[in-house]
């Protein structure tokens, strides 16, 4: 058996140990999700009957990406001419994500760890199953496609080398993903020779399948070969993520109640 294939079957033994580790709904008990909520505000469940009374008929369901929030304010877009689907591959099962997929990239490990971190907006922690893979573009526009899982779904896409020639922008790389975002990013210059654009909750506005997303854009040197783009979760806790929280570092990293949250990443 060759190195490559070895490699993939070893990455996909993570990602299948990872799946089936997790039965039921990984995110918890379900929560009904339109956004981020108002101050002051409960989300209610659909279809709980009255006393006394008949049952309410349930929500209708939101559109996997739905063009305004309950604000009226528009929240980001997935372009029909999209390289791969955003949102049939966002909040997925490993397999599902896979199949639009190339093989794992050859000679590159997947890997697991029992930790998750959101920023919202402060930098929380807490428990989970996430796991990692970098998987080849089987459609030949991006060279690599980084893939995130949390708790049996999929939680980040990382398209690396956009396709573009000459002068760089940020929002035609989005574009070359499939993303338009309604708002404005942080721009920041971690190096001499790195740019990096952040589009963060507010900006982004970006809402699949009802959970939350934050972007980034990043390029070495102004060179279209080194952009990445980054789609990331960054969904509010539900309770059963928060009963998971954890100060990383403290003794035996016990749940942070009561303790501040590290600071939150820039963008």
């Amino acid at each position: 058996m060759s190195r490559a294939r070895r490699t993939s079957l070893r990455s996909f033994a993570v990602l299948g140990s990872l799946y089936f580790a997790c039965g039921g709904d990984p995110y918890g008990p379900a929560t009904p999700r339109g956004g981020e909520a108002k101050a002051g505000g409960e989300a209610k469940a659909g279809g709980e009957a009255k006393a006394g009374g008949e049952a309410k008929a349930p929500p209708k369901k939101l559109p996997a990406v739905p063009d305004k929030h309950t604000d009226g304010k528009p929240l980001a877009k997935i372009l029909p001419d999209a390289p791969l689907p955003l949102a049939d591959m966002l909040g997925q099962p490993p397999p599902k994500t896979e199949s639009y997929l190339g093989p794992p990239v050859p000679n590159q490990k997947g890997g697991m760890r029992d930790s998750c971190v959101r920023y919202i907006p402060d930098r929380t922690w807490f428990r989970c199953k996430f796991a990692w893979q970098r998987y080849t573009d089987k459609t030949g526009t991006f060279d690599v496609v980084h893939v995130t899982y949390e708790d049996g779904k999929t939680t980040g896409l990382a398209f690396e080398k956009i396709p573009g020639a000459g002068t760089f922008d940020p929002v035609q790389a989005l574009r070359k993903v499939g993303l338009e975002l309604p708002g404005s990013p942080k721009t920041e210059n971690p190096e001499p020779n790195v740019k990096v654009w952040s589009w963060f909750n507010s900006s982004a506005r970006l809402l699949v399948h009802e959970r939350q997303y934050r972007v980034r854009v990043s390029i070495v040197g102004d060179d279209w070969a080194t952009t990445k783009v980054e789609i990331i979760l960054n969904d509010a806790l539900n309770d059963s993520e928060k009963a998971r929280v954890f100060v990383p570092g403290g003794e035996g990293d016990e749940p942070a109640e009561g303790k501040p949250a590290a600071p939150a990443e820039a963008g």
